[in-house]
C-alpha cells in the first residue's frame, strides 16, 4: 500500500501523544433523554479504555444503547454526566482526529457527486493544496479497492462498494480513531466478510484505533481484539472479553478455532443474561 506523503500522517499524528497513554477514555459516563422525573437513563456508568492501534467491539442486547454510545463518544451527543478523552483531550464536540462511518452508506454519501468528489469533500476544510488532496483521495481508494471507480456516482455501486467509500472517506480525513456504527448490518453475508477483512487490513496498514457497534456477535468475536459486553437498558460494561487468535485472521480459519466457538458462546450467555434483567 502507498504511504501518506501529505502533511502529518495518521502515525504522525499518533506519535505526538504519549506512547502509553490510551487513545480513547470513557470514564463513568451517563446519559439520559428528558428532564428530572420524566428522564429516561439509556446509559449508566460506562467505563472503558481503549488502547492505541487497538480494535475493540461493543455488543449488547438490542435497545441497550450502543448507538448512543457511540454518539457520546464521537462528540455528536453530550454526555449527561462522565467524560471522554481522545488523545488525553476532553472531548465537548467532533475531535478533529476521529472520523465516523455509519450504517446506512446510502444516505451519507452526496449523490450528487463523484466517488473521488465524496471522498474528497472532508478535505476541503483543511489547509491542503488540490494536488495533495487527489493523492490522498486516490491513496484512500487504492486502500479499500476502488481506484477503477473514482469516476462513478454512488447509485452506481453495489452497497458494499458505497460502504467502501464512506470508509475511504472517513480515512482520508486521517483520524486516528475510526468509530464504526454497524457499518455492515445491511450487507449480504459474503459481501459483510470481505468488508470485515478490508477494515482489518486498514487497521493494520494505517494504525488506526477502531471501535466497531455490531450486533452480529461472530462479528465481533472474527474483528476485536476485545469485545466490550453491555447489559441492558441502562447500559453498563457487562464484560470485557479478551480475544487471542492468530494474525492474520481469516473467515474460515479462524471460524473453525475452538477457542472462537467458546468466546462466541461466553458473549452470547452474556448478552442472554442481560436481556433477562429488563
Amino acid at each position: 500500500m502507498t504511504s501518506f506523503t501529505t502533511e502529518s500522517s495518521i502515525m504522525d499524528t499518533v506519535q505526538e501523544a504519549a506512547p502509553s497513554s490510551p487513545a480513547l477514555e470513557v470514564s463513568r459516563l451517563a446519559k439520559s433523554y428528558g428532564k428530572r422525573e420524566a428522564a429516561k437513563q439509556v446509559l449508566a456508568d460506562i467505563t472503558v479504555s481503549v488502547a492505541r492501534g487497538e480494535f475493540v467491539c461493543v455488543v449488547g442486547p438490542s435497545g441497550a444503547g450502543k448507538t448512543t454510545l457511540l454518539r457520546c463518544l464521537s462528540g455528536l451527543l453530550e454526555p449527561t454526566t462522565g467524560e471522554v478523552l481522545v488523545n488525553g483531550h476532553a472531548v465537548d464536540g467532533p475531535p478533529d482526529e476521529l472520523a465516523v462511518v455509519f450504517q446506512d452508506y446510502s444516505r451519507s454519501l452526496l449523490p450528487w457527486m463523484k466517488v473521488a468528489a465524496n471522498v474528497e469533500f472532508p478535505l476541503l476544510e483543511k489547509k491542503m493544496s488540490k494536488a495533495e488532496r487527489k493523492a490522498l483521495v486516490g491513496q484512500m481508494l487504492e486502500a479499500v479497492g476502488l481506484t477503477q471507480h473514482a469516476g462513478k456516482y454512488p447509485r452506481e455501486l453495489s452497497g458494499g462498494m458505497q460502504q467502501r467509500v464512506a470508509i475511504a472517506r472517513a480515512l482520508a480525513y486521517r483520524p486516528t480513531i475510526l468509530l464504526m456504527d454497524e457499518p455492515f448490518a445491511s450487507l449480504d453475508a459474503q459481501t459483510r466478510a470481505e468488508l470485515e477483512d478490508v477494515v482489518l487490513q486498514l487497521r493494520d496498514d494505517f494504525g488506526v484505533t477502531i471501535v466497531f457497534v455490531t450486533h452480529d456477535i461472530d462479528e465481533a468475536v472474527y474483528l476485536g481484539d476485545r469485545v466490550v459486553v453491555l447489559s441492558g437498558t441502562p447500559a453498563t460494561v457487562s464484560e470485557i472479553v479478551e480475544v487471542c487468535f492468530p494474525t492474520p485472521r481469516d473467515q474460515v480459519t479462524t471460524k473453525a478455532l475452538p477457542e472462537f466457538g467458546a468466546i462466541r458462546g461466553e458473549v452470547l450467555t452474556r448478552i442472554r443474561d442481560a436481556k433477562q434483567q429488563y
